[in-house]
């Protein structure tokens, strides 16, 4: 029996050539067993350089970017009479834990302490009225994990109307704009309003769920809840022609600040600390780096200082001074190109800044790659 099959190779001029045997039994070929060769052009990939861009300040990530203006303070562990916390589904959320740890809590003496909940569990911050979100950026809190997050605990964030018993805007995932990987230390969670679908609505009242865990899902604490007023939750993005396929190779920051670049003795190295940007000490809420494939985030960091990006596996590539200015190249390889395709509302790269950063004299960030037709 003739089994079909293909042959592919290229072909003199570049291109791509194929043969296809029929099978007569299987295929409508009248009864007869036929080739048939077509080409295609060949895949030709074109270097390009894409940089991560906003609307309002092109390519300069050193902008004042910190929260202004007044706050809406939602929950502080009940050390102020604000917002009212209560479980909705499951038992698992105190609000006023005088559980203690490194740095922990932030401000007062109590936090919102949520401990081992089930999958489905849910609770909420209700204001007992509308809180108009009109003017306002950001959701912000800080976290800090204890114990047993791992790869497939994953706990969401949403609007709430009380009174209509549904969902305002969208959901987000806590573990997007957090470490979950960075136990005992207290962490700062910005969330922009419009990654919530909630800019300009009213809400009264905030939930979070467990949406899921991988066996036994964490031990943390919340604290100093708010809506930010302004500025912070400035989005750097990258996009592309959405009728290419972008293949990412490198991602490369680059950060210049007024430092004296005199050696250390004998150490051979620009004295760079580990704890702060070059001259910037460390963050309070941080840089947060994001991919989304196909509307989803497949992946997130948060950076606060230089030692973040070489926990991931950042390399200083370069490090120069002319002994009154430092400036260093930070890059992540990818051993298997990141590919980004399609929709640019779907798929892109971005950062989003809530810290000032106007202190350093340059903050640039780019990815490396190629670039290749669709078809």
């Amino acid at each position: 029996m003739t089994i079909p099959f293909e042959i592919e190779g290229s072909t003199a001029n570049d291109g791509v050539g194929k043969v296809r045997v029929y099978n007569p039994k299987y295929d409508d070929r009248d009864g007869e067993v036929g080739l048939v060769v077509y080409t295609r052009e060949r895949d030709r990939p074109s270097p390009k350089v894409l940089p991560f861009l906003n609307d309002t300040y092109g390519g300069a990530l050193n902008q004042d970017l910190a929260f202004g203006g007044t706050p809406v303070d939602i929950h502080n562990g009940i050390d102020s009479a604000l917002w009212t916390g209560s479980n909705i589904v499951g038992t698992k959320v105190t609000f006023n834990s005088t559980d203690t740890g490194t740095g922990w809590p932030p401000a007062g003496t109590n936090s919102v302490k949520i401990d081992n909940p089930n999958a489905g569990d849910t609770w909420q911050f209700a204001k007992g009225s509308d809180q108009d979100l009109t003017s306002y950026s950001a959701l912000s809190m800080a976290v800090y994990i204890d114990k047993d997050w791992t790869a497939g605990d994953s706990v969401s964030i949403y609007g709430w109307d009380v009174s209509g018993g549904a969902i305002v805007g969208n959901k987000v995932f806590l573990e997007d704009y957090i470490d979950e990987t960075n136990f005992d230390v207290a962490q700062s969670a910005v969330i922009p309003l419009v990654d919530m679908g909630l800019v300009g609505l009213t809400v009264s009242a905030f939930r979070m769920q467990q949406e899921a865990k991988a066996g036994k899902a964490a031990k943390f604490y919340l604290d100093t809840i708010a809506i930010q007023e302004t500025g912070g939750g400035a989005e750097f993005r990258v996009t592309h022609d959405p009728a290419t396929r972008y293949c990412v190779n490198e991602l490369v920051f680059t950060i210049t600040d007024l430092l004296p670049g005199t050696l250390a003795s004998g150490a051979g190295m620009l004295p760079l600390s580990y704890d702060q940007i070059l001259g910037v000490g460390a963050l309070a809420n941080g840089i947060n780096l994001r991919s989304v494939i196909n509307g989803a985030v497949s992946f997130s960091g948060v950076f606060t200082t230089i030692n973040d990006f070489l926990a991931v596996g950042f390399e200083i590539r370069n490090a120069i001074s002319d002994g009154t200015n430092t400036s260093i190249t930070l890059v992540q390889s990818f051993p298997d190109p990141l590919i980004i395709i399609g929709s640019t509302n779907l798929n892109f790269l971005s950062l989003t800044v809530s810290d000032d950063l106007s202190g350093l004299l340059r903050f640039s960030a780019l990815l490396r790659g190629s670039e290749v037709a669709t078809i």
